[in-house]
C-alpha cells in the first residue's frame, strides 16, 4: 500500500478553507490515521480555494486576470508561499 512507503517521510498536507472539491476535515482525519507522528504537517489556509488562490480573487475573472498579470505572488492565500518556503527549508535542516 502506498501509505507504507510514506512512513517516516515528511508530508505536508495543505488544506484550503474554500475548497469545494475536497472535504478537508475528512481528508485531514484520514491522513492523521494513515500517517501518525511527526512526519505529517498540516497547513490550513482558511481564505484559500482548491487552487490555493485567495477566495475573493478567484471569484472574479477580471480580478484574477489582473492580479496574475500585475502581481502574481499576491494571488495566493496569505501565508501560503512563505509556508511552502519554510516547509522546504525544514527538509534541508533534517539532512
Amino acid at each position: 500500500m502506498w501509505v507504507l512507503a510514506l512512513r517516516g517521510t515528511p508530508v505536508l498536507l495543505v488544506l484550503a478553507g474554500h475548497d469545494v472539491n475536497v472535504d478537508t476535515a475528512e481528508t485531514e482525519a484520514a491522513y492523521r490515521r494513515l500517517l501518525p507522528g511527526p512526519a505529517l504537517r498540516v497547513a490550513h489556509y482558511p481564505d484559500a480555494t482548491h487552487s490555493l488562490v485567495k477566495h475573493a480573487v478567484e471569484r472574479s475573472w477580471l480580478r484574477l486576470t489582473a492580479t496574475a498579470v500585475a502581481a502574481p505572488r499576491s494571488l495566493f492565500a496569505e501565508g501560503f508561499l512563505s509556508g511552502q518556503r519554510e516547509s522546504l527549508a525544514s527538509l534541508g535542516e533534517g539532512a
